[in-house]
């Protein structure tokens, strides 16, 4: 697992060194998004779970070839709340993490601004926090402790608009596959879909 990490953090950062020796039209913002995110918890008996409200803050940096070209990594704040239900025992837990999707990106001036469209890689760490499972009684309250900590890749896409100002707006969707979850009695996949507000400087 850690070598599979190693090797993504190592391409992606030769992309960005290429990148940035290849061009020089480099901007950045921040963006803000509205989150639908289903964490799939995956190795315990009837679990189910579904899509649950949070929010995502974070920046970015772009980095244009031409009028319609760019790559965009990001740097994001995630965080959800959630509900499992699990043999009909209910457990509610907030769920954070830190990923970084860099997208490689098309773009088209429309009117005053810019249509664009990405997809990309995905990288992110989950942190551990406690549940609160009810009807527990005091001897099983570590049982609140739900092993979630976990390093995570997947993909994305996001689609948007820039006007002309500097802000936009953009949806996007990501898969999250935990990379540890065969050395662990549980992982936790996830599924996010996302509307958001950026600025460019």
């Amino acid at each position: 697992m850690k070598k599979v990490f190693l090797t993504a953090i190592l391409a992606i950062g030769s992309t960005f060194a290429t990148t940035v020796n290849a061009q020089t039209n480099i901007s950045f913002g921040v963006k803000l998004n509205g989150n639908l995110t289903n964490v799939k918890v995956s190795n315990l008996q009837n679990e189910s779970s579904s899509f649950k409200p949070g929010a995502s803050l974070g920046s970015f940096a772009k980095m244009e070839f031409g009028d319609h070209f760019a790559l965009q990594p990001e740097l994001l704040l995630n965080y959800t709340e959630r509900k499992i239900n699990m043999v009909g025992e209910k457990t509610k837990f907030k769920y954070i993490s830190v990923e970084i999707p860099v997208y490689l990106m098309g773009q088209l001036n429309v009117r005053n601004g810019k249509l664009f469209a990405g997809i990309g890689p995905n990288i992110g760490y989950g942190f551990s926090i406690d549940s609160n499972m009810e009807n527990l009684s005091d001897c099983d309250k570590k049982a609140n402790k739900l092993e979630l900590s976990h390093w995570y890749m997947g993909a994305g896409a996001l689609i948007g608009y820039e006007f002309h100002n500097g802000i936009s707006i953009n949806a996007e969707y990501k898969l999250g596959y935990d990379l540890s979850s065969k050395n662990k009695t549980s992982g936790a996949d996830t599924q996010t879909i996302s509307l958001g507000v950026g600025y460019r400087f």
